[in-house]
């Protein structure tokens, strides 16, 4: 009956909506379970090392290495529950007025350790009261993994470059440049997968940093784009569609 064509409707539509969340959810099990296991795999092996070792050198190494897997593996799952505790449709969570340029600045200064270590520079520029309308916690986490990721892939004595601007209509868009080696036009769109990393990088990651910005992005109605930094390296800007009242 035609009466009752909106109630089908919509009912159809959950059962889309409802098939994607099962679908996704059961990816994610199956990613973070693939992921898991080799960095598990190889504690194992180098407890077995460390275990049946007479030498003291020898032991010291693969403890060493032990000890290294471990923060590689924290640093996954930690990866893993952030990823999992935004992916949920909370898009109800209320926004709230969020100082930008606070923000960021609480990002750099945390973030000031691991960049001496390298001995990256890190230059911030910021318009006047970049304030927009976002979930707090939401726009900290994406700040903290595209800095995390910039200083991860720049080079020792390079530069990174963040910037806060204003357009004239008003939009607040936040930019991120490094001097690293970039990402090729073509991988661009791929490093948003979940678990997708580039091949060939010497550096330690799990792949989940961007996949967390996107969805981050996606929650706070902001527009994410890849370019090339005037720096020569890769340059991500993220443009806040919802500014504060």
């Amino acid at each position: 009956p035609e009466e009752i064509t909106p109630l089908v409707n919509a009912l159809n539509r959950l059962f889309e909506r409802l098939a994607r969340a099962f679908e996704n959810e059961r990816r994610f099990t199956a990613d973070a379970a693939h992921e898991l296991r080799t960095p598990l795999a190889a504690l194992k092996v180098q407890a077995q090392v460390a275990r049946r070792s007479k030498d003291d050198r020898e032991r010291n190494q693969a403890l060493d290495s032990v000890l290294q897997g471990v923060e590689r593996a924290s640093a996954l799952v930690e990866q893993l529950l952030t990823l999992a505790r935004i992916d949920p449709e909370r898009s109800q969570a209320m926004s709230e007025v969020v100082n930008l340029e606070q923000v960021a600045t609480n990002v750099i200064t945390t973030a000031a350790g691991q960049a001496a270590q390298k001995g990256i520079q890190i230059e911030f520029h910021s318009c006047n009261k970049p304030l927009i309308g976002a979930i707090h916690e939401g726009v900290e986490i994406m700040l903290r993994n595209l800095l995390e990721n910039a200083l991860r892939y720049t080079p020792e004595g390079g530069q990174v470059c963040i910037s806060i601007e204003r357009n004239e209509t008003q939009r607040i868009t936040l930019r991120i440049g490094d001097s690293g080696p970039g990402i090729p036009k073509s991988e661009r769109e791929r490093i948003f997968d979940r678990f997708y990393r580039l091949a060939g990088q010497g550096t330690a990651g799990s792949g989940l940093g961007l996949s967390i910005v996107k969805r981050i992005a996606e929650l706070n109605r902001a527009e994410i784009r890849l370019g090339d930094s005037p720096l020569g390296g890769l340059e991500v800007s993220v443009r806040f569609l919802c500014n504060a009242d």
